[in-house]
């Protein structure tokens, strides 16, 4: 109950400072940006994502919009990460440092594309990061390993769109897990009874995506300085536990205080990493049922442009 008595107060509960990692919305990728962004996180350890835009079509196959510049297929993203991934390992600042790497997409404006394409787009999104994670292990093992990583949000789509992407990167043989970098837009803040969410969501649902596909390791979006999104996935958590027996664990917090400084401020919804992380555990604490006495992922989102 250290973090639960002392919110964004430095204390035994928190992880080592190489262990708050930075993720990024991702704007550059030429080679030379991509191994310099690794190089800048040199000094870090654990999990962190890269996001990239929306799923798309990019010269005839699957990828993704980027911030500002050209969209991105899935070999290009792969060319991406690879060098990220070049640079970290050149400028590693400690042999026991490892960098856990979700690669990012969202199911932002996906209701007006077909189950079947969307079922692909999840099943090519899988196979990039396994292939990812494979040449990882071959070429740098103990520096890197990759994952796949998804923000999605009540509020950008249908939550049937969003579960046939779902089950396209589920189903795909030998996919590696996935962070849920997921929001709970609009779901309960004072009840666990499977309460509507935004968009025609439920806690139920929210649950389902972030947590009962086996893929799913849950690093939510704790942006909000009231502590209100940690008490929307408490509350998600406690329906879960109380109803299916399957109550989740939280493999981290998302906050984006570093992407509000460089835009000049977020009102309300600019918690620092630590805060995101005390938030968490403390209304996690506040339920024998849903206790998580650590989270041992502290990640921060900027803009790398």
């Amino acid at each position: 109950m250290v973090c639960a008595l002392a919110i964004g107060a430095a204390g035994s509960c928190h992880v080592p400072p190489s262990g708050e990692t930075r993720s990024f919305y991702m704007a550059r990728n030429t080679p030379a940006d991509a191994s310099q962004l690794g190089c800048y996180n040199a000094d870090k350890s654990g999990r962190m994502t890269l996001f990239f835009g929306a799923p798309a079509t990019v010269n005839g196959i699957a990828g993704a919009t980027v911030w500002g510049a050209a969209d991105r297929d899935v070999n290009q993203l792969t060319d991406t990460i690879r060098n990220v991934i070049r640079g970290y390992a050149y400028c590693r600042q400690d042999p026991s440092f490892r960098l856990l790497i979700g690669v990012g997409t969202s199911n932002s404006a996906i209701d007006g594309d077909s189950d079947a394409w969307l079922y692909y787009h999840g099943g090519a999104w899988a196979t990039m990061v396994r292939e990812l994670n494979s040449w990882a292990a071959t070429y740098y093992p103990g520096y890197a390993q990759v994952t796949g990583a998804w923000d999605f949000e009540p509020s950008w789509s249908s939550f049937a769109k969003a579960e046939v992407w779902m089950h396209g990167y589920d189903d795909t043989p030998g996919r590696p897990a996935l962070y849920a970098n997921s929001s709970a837009d609009g779901c309960p803040t004072s009840s666990a009874t499977n309460g509507p969410c935004n968009n025609g969501w439920s806690q139920q649902l929210v649950w389902h995506l972030a947590w009962q596909h086996d893929p799913s390791l849950p690093i939510p979006q704790i942006y909000a300085t009231s502590g209100v999104n940690a008490h929307q996935w408490q509350l998600i958590d406690l329906w879960s536990t109380v109803n299916t027996g399957d109550g989740m664990y939280f493999f981290g917090t998302l906050s984006q205080y570093g992407a509000c400084q460089q835009v000049g401020g977020c009102t309300g919804t600019d918690n620092a990493p630590h805060q995101a992380h005390d938030f968490l555990v403390y209304w996690l604490a506040t339920d024998a049922r849903t206790n998580q006495p650590s989270v041992d992922t502290m990640t921060d989102i900027s803009w790398d442009t």
